[in-house]
């Protein structure tokens, strides 16, 4: 959780970022078709859509198993919930940094200049918005599966996934990402969500070792099974 976090706190330095190269206006032709629809988007108020369905998408998962185990043994798993947000926000932060696509408010003039011209509107992939709320739903899912509470499971997972697609639907229309950005995003998210309970169900640890024959780390509790 600490790695995460500081990863994510590399976003508070954007404004040192570079920006579009392209920027203020770039050329849609280039961007491939299945993104295209896309491309020049822009509309303000699927923003605030957005992100009001995704603070509530994300609150619903930790809410629910609080209500279901109390406060105290609840808490304890919604850090496992906790962890697959940080981890799939520390990944997008860092890739955002990498790729530094453009948004698609980036291929028309609809936006104020200055969107297109600052650093976030390099951020485009992947969503992270969507990517958080689909690992918080499939980890919700598996932890709500653990405790054997499966309708209960599957009806905050259908509550997330829904959340997730208007979710994925308000960055698009709001010209912050595109198609793919948001399929990535989800397919990541729901890849994390699944990892981090996962993890925390293995007797695994990681300890520091030092002996005549070698110094590092070990993993105790991890069986490799197999004929080598």
């Amino acid at each position: 959780m600490l790695i995460a976090s500081a990863t994510v706190s590399g976003f508070f330095f954007l404004p040192e970022a570079p920006g579009v190269v392209c920027a203020p206006t770039c050329d849609r032709s280039k961007i491939n078709r299945f993104d295209r629809i896309a491309a020049g988007n822009y509309d303000r108020s699927w923003t605030t859509v957005g992100d009001v369905a995704t603070l509530s998408t994300m609150a619903l998962p930790f809410i629910v198993i609080v209500a279901d185990e109390g406060l105290r043994d609840g808490l304890n798993d919604d850090v496992v919930v906790a962890e697959a947000a940080l981890v799939t926000s520390a990944a997008q932060v860092s890739l955002s940094f990498a790729v530094e696509r453009p948004r698609p408010r980036v291929y028309s003039e609809r936006a104020p200049l200055g969107q297109r011209n600052d650093a976030n509107a390099a951020r485009s992939f992947f969503s992270g918005h969507v990517a958080n709320t689909m690992a918080t739903s499939v980890a919700a899912l598996r932890t709500l599966q653990r405790l054997r509470q499966p309708v209960l499971a599957w009806t905050t997972f259908g509550a997330g996934v829904a959340g997730t697609g208007l979710v994925g639907v308000s960055r698009v229309l709001s010209g912050s990402h595109f198609p793919s950005d948001v399929l990535i995003g989800a397919a990541f998210g729901a890849g994390v969500g699944l990892a981090m309970p996962a993890l925390h169900d293995r007797p695994l640890r990681i300890e520091p070792l030092a002996s005549a024959d070698a110094n590092g780390l070990q993993v105790p509790g991890l069986q490799v099974r197999g004929a080598f």
